[in-house]
């Protein structure tokens, strides 16, 4: 189980590998399981569309777990995929001021 802490720490780590994945468009900390305990979060790792591990290169697979070691503070904590869809700008026609 990882706290929020410890998740902000891998994600803070980790961002620049995650975000470089293939069809990768977000990232955060999220809940680790749909039961909404905010004590067992996880690093998400938002996607366009999953994709079955076995039609993913190695180098462009989620790993299951972040190792974090930074100022003092180690541990792992866990990866959830999340479906996003694409992520597209929005018109800003109508915010002009």
């Amino acid at each position: 189980m990882a706290t929020q802490k410890q998740c902000e720490i891998a994600l803070e780590q980790f961002a620049d590998a995650l975000s470089r994945l293939k069809n990768v468009v977000g990232l955060g900390v999220v809940q680790a399981d749909d039961e909404g305990n905010r004590r067992n979060c996880a690093v998400g790792v938002y996607v366009k569309k999953k994709v079955p591990i076995a039609k993913l290169s190695a180098k462009d697979r989620a790993p299951k777990s972040l190792d974090f070691h930074q100022h003092g503070a180690q541990g792992s904590v866990p990866v959830r995929v999340i479906e996003q869809g694409a992520v597209e700008l929005e018109s800003t026609d109508g915010m002009r001021g």
